[in-house]
């Protein structure tokens, strides 16, 4: 307490040290332009001594800045003043008056030395006291020692007593207000410490108040996320639910593909998404493929590069997603262009890779939840195609025959009416072929009937063959008789078809054990309405020419109506 109020003594006393300092100088000047009684060696001596007084005013205060400061060294300045008021009255006497004001001036610093000291300190308080003094009375009495007398001394020793008793007074006032500071001190410093702890708890409690907002605004977005992601997946179940029952539903692997594309480009907002079947997977000749895009680009293009990433799928046996655009290893600029959110997901029956789907979206978070949905899409789907499979398999049972695999003759019945009827009505044609493979006995007895058995599959396999290629439909209709019935197809045509097929089963050798087998048919052709004009009679006219064939030289080919006589 006591170093901040001399602190703060010493830069306030600045400005009337040198107001002093001024008004002296300009007593010594004015003095001696007013010949005073003031010589110019006085006058030169005084105005020294101030500039002087007036440094040390400046260095005294610039030093009290620093930390290392001790005010004791103010000390100084009283003993040099007081010294050289001393020193001065050697040089010349001055005026009364003005010593009074050196004087006055002398002991405004004597009362500082008190601020200057330890105040609790007495001994050296007072030490300081009489010792400076003297020092004012040794200033008094050298400049007019001439004109002293036992009354002025015994004035003198009175005025030291005098000075004394207000040293004495200025010190208990102060020694009382520094206790009375230093007691208001002592009280607002431990009320500050307490607000500043207050103050420090208080924000504390704003820093966790800040952290528990952060938290709960934290809390706030995950729940935010949780509920849009558990909507995202409440969306995703109800799809499944959807794609599952229409799988139920339906036996056509096709419509369900195409269903189930269309669920996942509406729950996802898909700007691409295909799916490719390899050939022979369930009961499909080819390879099936199915895609939805949301621009207008080619559809073959698309299924050549998923073909190629289903290759690479079958080469690398991976079971993992394919991230395409991540992958430089391809080139594929079809969807490569598309963005960076391209997946290919491979489709596996057990340990055998049959298809691939292939999911785009333009969105850069489309796939931020993951693949499971499209996994779980492509399992479903997976166990629809085997359903789909076993239903068609027992379907095709029943449809065609056990030994050639060509469609029988009780499928033959039921849908041969319908084709019938569909070309009365159009005002179309429909040709029916029947053949009857020749000397069939004695390929039994000569090679057994097992090798009779192969004959007959050689013949089915030439009439599905030609039948396929011409949108036709090959059937045994019984024994050794086969069926190859063209829809839409004129009688000229019928006829060169018929050649075809003769001369595929003519030409064909049939391996069995050791032996090579060959055979000969003889085909009948009749045109509704070309050769007959009652659709009830084409097969049974188809029948008789073939029988014609049979008993005019066999291995011919004859047109109803036509090559034979008009029954």
């Amino acid at each position: 307490m006591l170093t901040v109020l001399k602190q703060n003594y010493i830069n306030s006393a600045k400005r009337f040290h040198q107001t002093i300092l001024y008004i002296l100088s300009g007593a010594v000047v004015a003095s001696y332009i007013a010949k005073l009684n003031v010589s110019m060696a006085s006058m030169i001596y005084y105005l020294v001594l101030f500039v002087a007084c007036y440094i040390f005013d400046l260095i005294f205060i610039k030093y009290s800045q620093r930390d290392d400061f001790n005010s004791k060294i103010y000390l100084i300045k009283p003993l040099v003043y007081l010294g050289g008021m001393i020193g001065g009255s050697f040089i010349g006497g001055i005026p009364a008056p003005l010593l009074a004001m050196f004087l006055l001036y002398g002991l405004l610093m004597i009362c500082e030395v008190t601020i200057m000291n330890d105040i609790y300190d007495s001994m050296v308080t007072y030490r300081d006291f009489f010792f400076y003094t003297a020092l004012v009375m040794v200033a008094i009495v050298v400049p007019y020692r001439g004109l002293f007398n036992e009354a002025i001394i015994l004035l003198i020793l009175l005025l030291g007593i005098f000075l004394f008793l207000i040293m004495h007074l200025i010190r208990q006032i102060t020694i009382q207000s520094l206790h009375f500071m230093d007691k208001k001190y002592t009280n607002m410093y431990f009320k500050n410490l307490d607000v500043t702890e207050e103050n420090s708890s208080l924000m504390e409690m704003q820093d966790r108040l800040e952290e528990v907002n952060e938290t709960i605004n934290y809390q706030r977005i995950q729940l935010n996320d949780a509920l849009s992601d558990l909507k995202k997946k409440s969306a995703e179940t109800h799809a499944l639910i959807d794609i599952t029952q229409f799988f139920t539903a339906s036996f056509d692997l096709s419509e369900s593909l195409r269903y189930m594309i269309e669920k996942i480009v509406e729950l996802k907002s898909a700007n691409i998404c295909c799916f490719l079947i390899k050939a022979d997977v369930c009961m499909n000749e080819e390879p099936i493929f199915e895609a939805y895009t949301d621009k207008n680009y080619g559809r073959e293009r698309l299924r050549k590069e998923t073909t190629q990433i289903f290759e690479d799928f079958a080469k690398s046996k991976s079971r993992s997603p394919l991230i395409i655009c991540d992958n430089y290893d391809q080139h594929l600029p079809y969807f490569e262009r598309r963005g960076c959110c391209i997946t290919a997901l491979p489709a596996y029956e057990n340990d055998e890779l049959y298809g691939v789907m292939i999911i785009a979206g333009e969105k850069y978070d489309f796939f931020y939840n993951g693949y499971d949905f499209y996994s779980t899409t492509i399992v479903d789907f997976t166990t629809t195609m085997i359903k789909d499979r076993l239903y068609q398999q027992t379907e095709d049972m029943a449809k065609k025959d056990g030994l050639t695999k060509i469609y029988n003759r009780i499928y033959f019945n039921q849908v041969y009416p319908d084709m019938l009827q569909k070309a009365k009505d159009s005002g179309g044609t429909i040709s029916v072929l029947m053949l009857d493979i020749d000397h069939f006995k004695n390929v039994n007895d000569t090679y057994g009937h097992l090798a009779g058995d192969e004959a007959i599959r050689s013949v089915a396999r030439a009439d599905w063959d030609v039948a396929k290629k011409y949108g036709g439909m090959a059937v045994r209709f019984g024994g050794e008789e086969f069926l190859l019935i063209l829809q839409d197809t004129p009688l000229d045509k019928a006829k060169e078809i018929a050649a075809e097929l003769h001369e595929l089963i003519r030409t064909t050798t049939i391996h069995f054990e050791d032996y090579e087998i060959n055979i000969n048919t003889s085909l009948g052709v009749a045109n509704y309405p070309q050769t007959v004009q009652d659709t009830e009679l084409t097969l049974d006219r188809s029948d008789k020419a073939m029988y014609y064939g049979k008993t005019h030289g066999r291995g011919r080919i004859i047109v109803d109506s036509v090559d034979n006589v008009e029954p």
